[in-house]
């Protein structure tokens, strides 16, 4: 059986008592997803030999370790990734097993293992480190001066600033380098989204898909605007985003900035109106938080003002509960702008604004249209029409609707907005002003950025296949929603999630899978699998910790596309409760629905 839970050699060794003992080993693993291949070694004491430091005492490096899993594995280290780290592929251990200063390689052989299993019980290190990458490196990613125009030109499409900051570094001296798109008018983040040592490696190491998380940081106090006409209509993007107008020297801009942050403190360089604006950043008077020294020319694709009014119903209370007509912000605002894009050229705005189009115009939004009325609590049900519905912009850019996520790639838009669907209380009230509203109070600066690609992450296949080589299993969920044809405010297709568990727990249904695709349920699986394996570490210390391996042409034996159509089979005959089907480390599958699990 492949991912087996091998017992390591040498002695285990259990330290402390009662409630503070500890299982003295230290598993690492690295797993390819390409192949399937799992390649993993195990230290308990007695099992390695450490080495000396300049300091004269004794440690033993991880990244040596490392290195030969993946070459067992067939992974090329610049692909790997920590699971607790899933966005920074290549981030590896880079520090080792520091023994206490009573180790030396003289003493009895009772006294070095017992200093061994002392600091292989070191509460702050993972007692199993798992590491996945992919068979083949990714290319280069070229000159960081094209890079940058990509970004430059990424920008302007979106109508966001693009931002170079640089801080002091929290661990070392020197300075500490970020990249991200963000909204204009916004505050300095209290925190930079990554650590990196000079702006040509910042380039390198972030895409546009990691730059624009920095859209997705929480700033309530950002200002709304419409997109002027001219920003609404799509500006032309050079092939490949590369050599943007204007050029970039990469040189000047980081020498101008050093010296802005020795100055000052910190510094950025912000990318507006095509146009390169340098600003200090000051300690503000909160310890660890920064202040521009002054802000740029506002941006030129900004239009009119959102309108915005206080909240009548929680504005004037000291303390007042969660309120659904503003969701905590205090202030209602009817309007916004979505934009939907992927990335690579192609990108599409509109402005969302409440009933200032003709509705005798047949090219303009028509009138919501009702769909439903819930009769015990008066609620009504509207459908909108198609220029609110995000999901009618999927088929320009080739994907289903159910592929459109947050900017960020993570999640699903949500159902009622991809379909345009909007639900007014008994109290009454226009169906557009509340959909407005709710989207106008829950996206900060009533911006709706949307990405329109394909999951990048790993396919069900290749998770499963590194799951099995882990010795675990994967539980599949899913619920059939074709009960709510016609009650459009109700979940509608299916739900899934995907679960990393371990084999000997009873298979039993989650009750409440939320992911509105398969993929999406593959992808937070992936994003989130450092929790999920943590959580199948044997709780008995005197239980070794499994050593699992696999070999390249074992890891694609189950049949997932089989498994994924007999559990939908299986919801069908249910529908609105959930199936699971789990997918066992030893090839096997087994399906259950809500009511069978005991």
């Amino acid at each position: 059986m492949n991912g087996t839970n091998a017992v390591p050699p040498g002695s285990l060794h259990v330290v402390g008592v009662g409630a503070d003992r500890r299982r003295a080993q230290r598993v690492f693993t690295v797993a390819n997803l390409d192949t399937g291949a799992v390649a993993s070694t195990s230290l308990v004491p007695g099992t390695f030999t450490p080495l000396p430091t300049p300091g004269g005492t004794w440690w033993l490096p991880y990244a040596p370790i490392v290195t030969d899993l993946a070459a067992r594995a067939g992974v090329a280290e610049a692909t790997l990734r920590d699971p607790d780290f899933p966005d920074e592929p290549g981030r590896l251990p880079s520090s080792g097993l520091t023994l206490p200063i009573q180790w030396q390689p003289g003493i009895p052989e009772r006294d070095r293992l017992r200093w061994e299993a002392a600091a292989l019980t070191n509460r702050q290190a993972t007692p199993w480190l798992i590491l996945i990458g992919r068979s083949v490196a990714p290319p280069p990613p070229g000159d960081p001066a094209r890079l940058l125009g990509r970004l430059c030109a990424l920008a302007d499409q979106l109508h966001v600033d693009l931002v170079l900051e640089a801080r002091p570094s929290s661990t070392k001296g020197g300075l500490s380098w970020d990249v991200r798109f963000e909204l204009p008018g916004g505050t300095v983040p209290d925190y930079q989204h990554r650590w990196i040592a000079d702006l040509p490696t910042a380039l390198a190491a972030i895409p546009a898909e990691r730059a624009v998380t920095g859209l997705t940081v929480a700033n309530a106090q950002l200002p709304a605007h419409y997109l002027t006409e001219d920003a609404l209509t799509a500006c032309a993007v050079p092939v490949g985003l590369d050599g943007h107008p204007g050029g970039h020297d990469l040189d000047q801009l980081e020498r101008r900035m050093v010296a802005d942050a020795e100055r000052h403190g910190g510094a950025q360089a912000i990318w507006r109106n095509r146009h390169w604006w340098h600003a200090s950043l000051r300690p503000a008077e909160t310890a660890g938080r920064f202040v521009r020294g002054w802000e740029p020319p506002a941006p030129k694709y900004w239009g009119e003002r959102i309108p915005a009014h206080p909240c009548t119903r929680c504005a004037d209370q000291a303390d007042p509960p969660f309120c659904l007509d503003c969701y905590g912000t205090r202030r209602v605002r009817r309007g916004a702008v979505l934009t939907v894009t992927d990335l690579r050229g192609r990108t599409v705005h509109r402005n969302w604004r409440p009933g200032g189009d003709p509705t005798d115009d047949s090219t303009g939004p028509q009138p919501p249209t009702l769909a439903l009325t819930d009769r015990p609590s008066g609620t009504t049900v509207w459908q909108l029409d198609e220029h609110y519905q995000i999901g009618s912009l999927a088929a320009q850019f080739g994907v289903e609707p159910t592929d459109l996520t947050d900017i960020d790639g993570e999640h699903v838009i949500d159902q009622h907005l991809r379909n345009g669907v909007s639900q007014v209380a008994h109290t009454g009230g226009d169906p557009l002003d509340a959909y407005l509203g709710e989207v106008g109070a829950t996206h900060d600066g009533a911006r709706v950025l949307v990405l329109a690609t394909d999951w990048s992450g790993p396919t069900l296949d290749e998770l499963a296949a590194v799951v099995r080589g882990l010795g675990l299993a994967l539980d599949v969920t899913v619920i059939d929603h074709r009960n709510t044809v016609g009650r459009p405010e109700l979940s509608q297709g299916h739900s899934w999630s995907v679960r990393v568990v371990d084999p000997a727990i009873p298979l039993a249904v989650d009750p409440v899978p939320t992911s509105a695709a398969l993929p999406e349920a593959v992808a937070l699986c992936y994003r989130y699998l450092h929790g999920a394996l943590r959580a199948t570490i044997p709780a008995d210390p005197a239980t070794p910790l499994p050593v699992p391996q696999q070999a390249a042409t074992a890891g694609t034996v189950v049949d997932t596309a089989a498994c994924v159509t007999e559990v939908r089979r299986l919801a069908a005959t249910r529908p609105g409760e959930p199936a699971t089907v789990r997918l066992c480390p030893d090839g096997t599958h087994t399906t259950i629905k809500l009511n069978d699990a005991s």
